[in-house]
């Protein structure tokens, strides 16, 4: 997280922060990462700064590239970075 000049205000460290890709904005506590070489999106929030797991390879992701968030339908969308003519839906609760 940075300020409005650019300044530090917070940095995330664990093991799962590895080959990062997309990352989203989902609520004011709540930021999602691609970890394409733990094939899993990560939840970042920053009020605790904590990393955990949302979705991995038991949930069918796998390489994430990139992902986008639709608040109104509450679904994410998670495209792989292999060649391939998918892209995932899940439905957040």
């Amino acid at each position: 997280m940075v300020d409005a000049s650019l300044n530090i205000l917070q940095t995330f460290t664990s093991p799962l922060l590895q080959d990062l890709r997309g990352i989203i904005s989902v609520t004011e506590d709540q930021v999602l990462v691609c970890s394409h070489m733990n094939n899993s999106i990560l939840l970042l929030q920053p009020s605790t700064n904590t990393v955990t797991t949302l979705l991995g390879k038991d949930d069918g992701i796998d390489s994430p590239h990139s992902l986008a968030y639709c608040p109104d339908q509450k679904r994410l969308y998670i495209a792989p970075s292999y060649l391939t003519d998918t892209i995932k839906v899940y439905q957040i609760m």
